[in-house]
């Protein structure tokens, strides 16, 4: 299972009275794409339930200046970091899928595990020979217009050149 994480950018929430940071989380499983956004709070109680089961990279600290965007920017790296990090562990704790959103979880949690892969649901439309890139290509009586087009593309003068 491939799993990529980044975090590409944070930014200020105000929801009542209450104003705080919230970062941006892009997360790649098994080909899918979803983003969430998570306060630093919340990235602190991963960080707790993490080190009770692997080792975990050193966590980005908190500091006094928290509005400041050089400090948020830092922060960002440092989160980003942190999860290059987590993600080098084989298998993935079960808290970071939790954390990250994964909505297909039950499809993978047996392959993360390492027991059998899921069974595909879909069936095959195109199978190719084995040898098939070894057979030598067949003359054909029909010009190759994609190879003129693109040769004619790549060196012909432009219309507006003066000839």
């Amino acid at each position: 299972m491939t799993l990529k994480v980044n975090i590409p950018s944070f930014r200020k929430v105000k929801e009542g009275d209450e104003v705080f940071t919230a970062f941006t989380v892009d997360v790649w499983i098994a080909g899918r794409h979803h983003v969430i956004e998570k306060r630093y709070s919340e990235f602190e109680d991963l960080h707790k339930q993490l080190k009770k089961v692997i080792k975990t990279p050193e966590f980005p600290p908190k500091k006094v200046l928290k509005w400041n965007s050089k400090v948020l920017e830092q922060r960002r790296i440092g989160l980003d970091t942190y999860f290059q990090g987590i993600l080098e562990n084989d298998p993935i704790p079960n808290a970071l899928l939790v954390f990250l959103e994964t909505s297909i979880l039950d499809q993978c949690f047996d392959f993360i595990k390492g027991e059998d892969e899921p069974q595909l649901s879909h069936q095959v439309i195109i199978t190719l020979e084995a040898d098939s890139f070894l057979k030598e290509k067949k003359k054909d009586s029909l010009p190759d217009i994609i190879k003129q087009g693109v040769t004619l593309g790549l060196y012909s003068p432009p219309l507006n050149y003066p000839r």
